[in-house]
Parts: C-alpha cells; sequence; structure tokens
C-alpha cells in the first residue's frame, strides 16, 4: 500500500508538472467554527474555536485519467478530527496541531466504470456517517459499474489508516444501489456487505480494530419535492460472548428527514437525526465523530443541523447533537455548533 501512495505521488506530481493552466486545478477551503460541549457526567465541558484548512490540487493525466491530492489541518493520527483548535474559553488540553496529506488518489473513467486508487474519499453511499466518517479516507481501491439508469454496483478493497501512515485491518464491501422514480417521488435504496479482517497491532486506531466483523446494511431514502425521508439500518453477523455484557449491541438504526442541497446563494439546509448505534453494529474507530466526544458507538439521540448559502463560495450553519450512552457507564453530553465555511 506504501508503494501505492507513492506511485500515486509521482504520478500527480507529473501531471501537475506537465498539466496546462486549463487542467490543473487548485482548490481548498476554511471552516471556522464555535464548539460547545456541555451536560456531561463523567466529562468536563468543553468550549472552543476550531479551523478545517484544506488545500489540494487535482488535474487530467489522459482522456480517461485524473488525479487528485488534498492537504488538511487536523491530527494525523486520528484523522476523522480534521480540525484544530485556535482559542480555548475555558480550561482544557491543547491537542496537536497537525497537517497531513488527507487524500492522494487517482480517478479512471470508462463507459460504464469509474475506478478510485489510492488514499480516496469514501464513495459507498450511506445516508449518513454512522458507519464510516467520512472524514476517513483509506487507502485502496473502489469500483462503481453502471448496469443501467437505474441499477449501478459498487465494490471497494480498503485499508484503513492507524495513524498517519500505517494501515490497520482490511475492509471489503459490495453495494447495490437502485433507484426507482414514481411520478414525483424517488425512491433510492441500497443494500450492502462488510467484511472486516481485523489486526491486533494498532497503535493508534484502536477502538475494535482487532475484531473480525461483517456486516449486512440497508440504507434507503423516499425523495419528495426536495424533502428526503431516510432508513439506515445495519446488523453485525458475527458473534461477540467473551463481551457479555455487549454480547447483544449488534444493531444500528438511523432515521433522518432532511430538505435542501445548498446549490446557488440563499438556498438552506437541514437534517432532523436520530441515531441508535450499538456496540457493534458499526466499527468504532471508523464510526462517525461528529455528534459526542465520549463514543461513537454505544449511543443514541437526535442530530440537528441548518445551513444557508449565504454567496457561491460560503455558507453559515450550525448544529446541536443530543448524545447518551445506552449500555454500560452512563454518559451523555450536548455539543453546539456555530459554523461557516469559505471554498475556492
Amino acid at each position: 500500500m506504501r508503494k501505492l501512495i507513492g506511485a500515486i505521488t509521482l504520478v500527480l506530481t507529473s501531471a501537475a508538472n506537465a498539466a496546462s493552466e486549463k487542467d490543473l486545478d487548485v482548490f481548498g477551503g476554511v471552516l471556522l467554527r464555535y464548539e460547545n460541549e456541555q451536560q456531561h457526567i463523567n466529562l468536563p465541558d468543553r468550549e472552543r474555536l476550531r479551523a478545517i484548512v484544506r488545500l489540494g490540487v487535482k488535474g487530467e493525466i489522459n482522456n480517461n485519467w485524473s488525479a487528485q491530492g488534498r492537504l488538511s489541518t487536523g491530527l494525523k493520527n486520528k484523522q476523522n478530527v480534521p480540525a484544530i483548535t485556535i482559542h480555548r474559553f475555558n480550561s482544557q488540553p491543547q491537542p496537536d496541531n497537525d497537517v497531513f496529506v488527507e487524500r492522494l488518489f487517482m480517478t479512471g473513467r470508462f463507459e460504464n466504470t469509474t475506478i478510485f486508487m489510492g488514499k480516496i474519499p469514501w464513495k459507498t453511499k450511506q445516508l449518513s456517517d454512522a458507519f464510516w466518517d467520512r472524514n476517513l479516507s483509506p487507502v485502496g481501491i473502489h469500483v462503481d459499474y453502471q448496469l443501467s439508469k437505474q441499477h449501478q454496483l459498487q465494490f471497494a478493497s480498503l485499508k484503513p489508516l492507524d495513524g498517519d501512515s500505517d494501515f490497520v485491518g482490511l475492509m471489503h464491501i459490495a453495494q447495490w444501489n437502485m433507484s426507482y422514480t414514481f411520478d414525483q417521488i424517488r425512491l433510492d435504496v441500497s443494500p450492502w456487505f462488510v467484511d472486516y479482517q481485523g489486526e491486533a497491532n494498532a497503535k493508534y486506531a484502536k477502538k475494535d480494530t482487532q475484531l473480525d466483523n461483517q456486516f449486512l446494511r440497508l440504507s434507503s431514502s423516499l425523495n419528495y419535492k426536495g424533502y428526503q425521508l431516510g432508513i439506515e439500518l445495519g446488523r453485525s453477523l458475527k458473534g461477540f460472548s467473551q463481551f457479555e455484557q455487549f454480547a447483544d449491541q449488534k444493531n444500528s438504526v438511523v432515521v433522518q428527514l432532511s430538505q435542501g442541497k445548498l446549490k446557488q446563494a440563499g438556498d438552506y439546509a437541514w437534517h432532523l437525526r436520530y441515531l441508535r448505534v450499538e456496540r457493534f453494529g458499526v466499527i468504532s474507530e471508523f464510526a462517525q465523530n461528529a455528534t459526542a466526544r465520549f463514543a461513537t458507538a454505544n449511543l443514541r439521540g437526535l442530530d440537528i443541523r441548518l445551513r444557508k448559502k449565504m454567496a457561491r463560495n460560503w455558507w453559515l450553519g450550525a448544529r446541536v447533537s443530543d448524545m447518551q450512552t445506552i449500555k454500560g457507564e452512563q454518559e451523555q453530553g450536548l455539543r453546539f455548533r456555530f459554523e461557516g465555511q469559505y471554498t475556492f
């Protein structure tokens, strides 16, 4: 895998050197976020100002292939935390402020097939980040195959990251995406299967990454005039009798009502989401990291988000997450976020 990253780096550099102004694009963005976390049982309140800064370059290699790389701020050994703390309003530890290669991949586009290779963004279709945090870019290959206008197959073989350079585990994914339109209603249904082979040598990504696990998942939504009602279900197929208290905790459920896409200035986008993610319904290390500081699994609660597109390149928004644990040691937390993002 490291050789693959090296090869892609070489190709990307060559593409940048050879590309004309017309087919080389520099892009990026800055997100500023005020974050207030309170009402915990075992954790102190935390209030801080954070930032996410990203800078990337992409270019065409030939008619079929392109390459892209992007740098990000964050924690290089915990890459689902892309934000850095620029001001603390109360007493709290100061986390590291790193810059790392967040993505580095090639894309091949053919008649019915699209291939992504390298350190790639998550491409499997999901309603929420309950199973996989989109800030994590694993190393591997992802293939989209368009069977017809209504049916698409997706396959992926991925090595999640343990810190900035090492890997942990191996994940194989197969997904079937179906889309049906009835008058003004669109129904999207995506069943998928995940096989994860764990490794016991993680230095940083240690939450459940040593355990083998398999999942059946279903992401689905009903869309009408810009409104979407979505349901996402998942269940582990493995047994975990060695964890007596959590042996039966193998399901994940997300129900979400949402509207809006932020396509042009003045547009609003919002979601109201209920999550119930049991201990082994996901792999804790790779699950969403946006709603609670104390867990990514074994939690339930509500997540509400609102954004407004202020102009072509920037938006403002707010988010509230109210979470608590399902089993074991009791913990809860209320997280407020006010944020704005500018992109170029």
